[in-house]
């Protein structure tokens, strides 16, 4: 195995570790009905609204995958060192060599929030935000022939653009440049990418019903606690979708029982499968946290559903330079429609 593959591979698995805690610092909303809470008790935005970049530029009520949205391969890599030789059978054969780690999602009808750059870690090397983001980029996105150039958030590595700049449409296709200078060989990293916005989707009234409402959980009896949410419409026939749900108020307590995982203990975000039809079922599997969650309903583009065979099932945690969708760097860059209710979830007892 040489070493950019054995980096990236790392990178990729830690990426599954790391998605539920980072994903892009976690969002936090209700109790019971549509009073939205941080701490129990102290009223915040609801997140089933679309928040204003502008505003709070790369805010934790954002996605994700996102970071939620998780996301997902940004700082990944900062467990790296940890698991250089966990299921490696192979000596590394290759010197480092210095890349760019690109973690963007974009969505239908909102903001762009959420591009993300760092370098790849040199093996054995502490890992550290701050050492690897990359804060002196230039990154641009074009669409309909016109540039857009991104700003810093303030926070290392994360880059936006205000809402009063430039609003994401379905169907329209998004270039990503990314121009950041290479600290290993004194020259420039180029990577590039595009994505084709989904088309807007919405919960079908069923599932939106289910909207600021209180769900029983018993873990003694599982089977009660599962149903189906479809969305619509459909704008192509091989359109793939994705669910996840996310805790946004920790203090409730940890769901514990049958079910419980102590390797995902402190994880607030989980996603299911890729479904290659908008119908995903709800299980009690999604759910780590009591009271209040998050439940979003993606439709996919083909550099997320790459990306997610990677890291999450279907593909295992391998890198796959197949499915990697960034010209001159590794990560993703991808897209979505979606849409988003929160239910609130107590014990039986």
């Amino acid at each position: 195995m040489d070493y950019r593959s054995f980096m990236i591979k790392r990178a990729l698995k830690n990426s599954v570790i790391l998605s539920g805690a980072h994903l892009r610092e976690a969002k936090m909303c209700g109790v019971e009905g549509s009073l939205a809470v941080g701490q129990r008790g102290e009223p915040r935005r609801d997140p089933s609204t679309p928040q204003n970049p502008a505003l709070a530029p790369f805010c934790s009520t954002q996605d994700d995958n996102v970071r939620s949205r998780f996301g997902i391969l940004v700082g990944c890599i900062a467990l790296l060192g940890f698991f250089a030789f966990s299921g490696c059978d192979n000596p590394i054969q290759t010197a480092y060599q210095e890349q760019l780690v690109v973690n963007g999602f974009i969505y239908a009808n909102e903001p762009i929030d959420s591009i993300v750059l760092h370098r790849t870690t040199p093996f054995g090397s502490y890992y550290d935000d701050l050492d690897y983001a990359v804060d002196s980029a230039t990154v641009t996105i074009t669409v309909d022939g016109v540039a857009h150039t991104l700003l810093p958030t303030g926070l290392k590595g994360r880059y936006y653009l205000p809402a009063s700049n430039l609003i994401v449409q379905g169907g329209k296709t998004y270039n990503l440049t990314v121009i950041a200078p290479d600290l290993q060989t004194g020259g420039v990293h180029t990577a590039t990418s595009s994505t084709t916005v989904p088309m807007p989707i919405h919960f079908s009234a069923i599932a939106d019903s289910a909207r600021g409402k209180t769900f029983i959980l018993d873990t003694s009896n599982l089977s009660n606690f599962a149903f189906i949410v479809t969305a619509g419409p459909v704008d192509t026939p091989d359109r793939e979708y994705l669910l996840s749900v996310q805790a946004l108020d920790t203090s409730y307590g940890r769901i514990r029982g049958e079910r419980a995982s102590s390797l995902d203990s402190t994880q607030t975000i989980r996603y299911s499968g890729i479904a290659t039809a908008p119908a995903i079922a709800v299980t009690p599997g999604l759910f780590n946290w009591y009271g209040p969650n998050l439940v979003t309903f993606y439709a996919i583009d083909t550099n997320w559903s790459s990306y997610q065979r990677q890291v999450l099932g279907r593909g295992g945690t391998d890198f796959q330079p197949s499915l990697n969708h960034i010209t001159g760097g590794i990560g993703v860059f991808g897209s979505a429609a979606r849409d988003t209710v929160t239910i609130f979830v107590k014990p039986k007892n």
